[in-house]
C-alpha cells in the first residue's frame, strides 16, 4: 500500500520506518516550520529516508546513536506539500497533537479522497474536525495509542523503544467499521485484531488514550520532584514512569480517576475496561499476566524526564482528554470530581483555564444533542444532518 505519514516527529517518524520496512510506499509529510524536528526533517530529507534504532531488538535504551546499531529504509516522498502527499494515498496516518487539529484540518483535509483510511492518532474525536472539511468520503479512524513508543535520538535517527501487540481502532461513523478494518489489517500487524476488539465509536477510543490516566497523573504527582531538582540538584531529572508512578498517591489518583471514566463508558455502552488491562492488551502477547506487573516492567526501561511540567503530557492530555471526559460526564449526569479537581490543579500550576481552553461536546458543535442523538451521530451515517456538527452552517 500507499501510505502518507503527517507529522515528522517522534511517533510520524518511528511508523514511517515501520511501514516502509514492512514493504509499503511511505510518504513523510511535516506540517510544522522552525517549531520542532527541523533538523531532523532536513535530515531525512538529505537522506532520502530514515535511519532506526530498533529497541525491541537490542533492548538497551540511549541517547546518543553513535554506539547503536542502526538500520536504514528509504521514503518514496518526505515533503511539506500537503497536497503531493496525500492524493494517490491508500491511507493517511496522522501523527501530530491533537491541540492542532482543528487547523490542520483546514489545511489538509480538502484533499482527502473516496475510501481512503484515514487513521488519526491520537484522536480524542479529532475526526470530526476534519469530516467538516471534506468533500469527499474517506474512512475516519481513531486509535487510542500509537503502534510503538518512539524517540528521534538524532537528526535522522529514530528510536523505536517497544511496539504494541495490539492496537485498537473506532471508526467515524462506526458503520464503516468493516470497511476500514479490512485496510487497517494489512497496514500492521497490532492493527490486526479480532472485530470484537474494535472500539465501538470514537468516543471509545478517545477514554481508552492510555495518556488520558498516565500522563495527567503521572506528570501532576511528579512536579514537586521537577522542583526540587530544579532547586536542589539541577543537574539530575526525576523519571514520571520510574518515580512518581511509583507512588501511593499516583495509584490512588489513578483508581479514581479510572473509576470516572469507566462510568462514562458504560453509560455511552461501551466497554468499561480498566486502564491497567487496557495496557496489558496492547502490550503483550500473552493475556494471561498480570496487569500492574506488566506496567512495572516498562517502568525499568522507560526514558527520563519529561523535565518540565509545561509539556504536552499536560497542555495535550489535560484539554483534549480530561477535559472531554469531564464533557462527556457532565452530558451523561455523571459526577466527576477526580478528573474535575485534576484538570483545575493543572491549569492552576500553569496559571492557564483549561476548561475554557479545552475539547468539549460543545466545542465539537455537539453540545445541543441528547444523549440518544450523541451516538446516534458517532455511529451512523446521515443519522443528524451535518449541520449539527462542528458549527456547519
Amino acid at each position: 500500500m500507499r501510505i502518507a505519514i503527517i507529522g515528522a516527529g517522534n511517533a510520524g517518524s518511528a511508523c514511517a520506518f515501520m511501514a516502509a520496512e514492512a514493504g509499503h510506499k511511505v510518504r513523510l509529510l511535516k506540517t510544522s516550520n522552525h517549531i520542532t524536528h527541523d533538523e531532523h526533517f532536513d535530515a531525512m530529507v538529505a537522506n532520502k529516508g530514515i535511519y532506526c534504532i530498533d529497541n525491541t531488538k537490542n533492548g538497551t535504551f540511549t541517547d546518543s546513536a553513535d554506539d547503536a546499531t542502526k538500520n536504514f529504509q528509504s521514503l518514496e516522498l518526505i515533503t511539506r506539500d500537503p497536497k503531493l502527499a496525500i492524493e494517490g494515498a491508500d491511507v493517511v496516518m496522522i501523527f501530530i497533537q491533537t491541540t492542532y487539529h482543528p487547523e490542520l484540518a483546514k489545511r489538509i483535509a480538502k484533499y482527502f479522497q473516496d475510501n481512503q483510511l484515514v487513521i488519526i492518532i491520537p484522536g480524542y474525536a479529532g475526526s470530526i474536525f476534519y469530516s467538516k472539511y471534506c468533500d469527499n468520503k474517506p474512512i475516519f479512524a481513531e486509535g487510542e495509542s500509537t503502534p510503538n513508543d518512539a524517540r528521534v535520538v538524532e537528526p535522522g535517527i529514530v528510536k523505536v523503544l517497544f511496539k504494541n501487540a495490539r492496537n485498537s481502532l473506532s471508526f467515524f461513523p462506526s458503520v464503516t467499521t468493516t470497511r476500514g478494518m479490512a485496510i487497517a489489517a494489512n497496514l500492521f500487524p497490532a492493527y490486526d485484531i479480532d472485530r470484537k476488539d474494535v472500539r465501538k465509536n470514537i468516543f471509545e477510543s478517545a477514554l481508552h488514550n492510555p495518556n488520558i490516566i498516565v500522563h495527567t497523573v503521572g506528570l501532576y504527582v511528579m512536579y514537586p520532584m521537577l522542583e526540587y531538582c530544579a532547586k536542589h540538584h539541577p543537574d539530575e531529572v526525576p523519571y514520571m514512569y520510574r518515580d512518581a508512578l511509583s507512588t501511593d498517591m499516583a495509584w490512588l489518583m489513578i483508581k479514581k480517576l479510572d473509576a470516572e471514566k469507566m462510568a462514562v463508558l458504560s453509560a455511552l455502552g461501551c466497554e468499561p475496561t480498566p486502564y491497567l488491562e487496557a495496557c496489558l492488551f496492547r502490550n503483550e502477547e500473552d493475556l494471561t499476566q498480570d496487569p500492574k506487573d506488566v506496567f512495572e516492567s516498562y517502568k525499568i526501561s522507560s526514558p527520563p524526564g519529561p523535565y518540565s511540567f509545561d509539556n504536552r503530557y499536560v497542555t495535550e492530555d489535560v484539554p483534549m482528554g480530561l477535559v472531554l471526559l469531564s464533557s462527556l460526564g457532565e452530558k451523561l449526569g455523571i459526577k466527576m470530581p477526580e478528573c474535575n479537581r485534576l484538570i483545575d490543579m493543572c491549569g492552576g500550576i500553569l496559571t492557564r483555564d483549561f476548561f475554557a481552553e479545552g475539547r468539549t461536546l460543545t466545542s465539537l458543535g455537539l453540545g445541543e444533542l441528547t444523549k440518544e442523538e450523541l451516538i446516534h451521530f458517532v455511529t451512523t451515517e446521515n443519522i443528524i444532518s451535518n449541520q449539527t456538527a462542528v458549527g456547519y452552517a
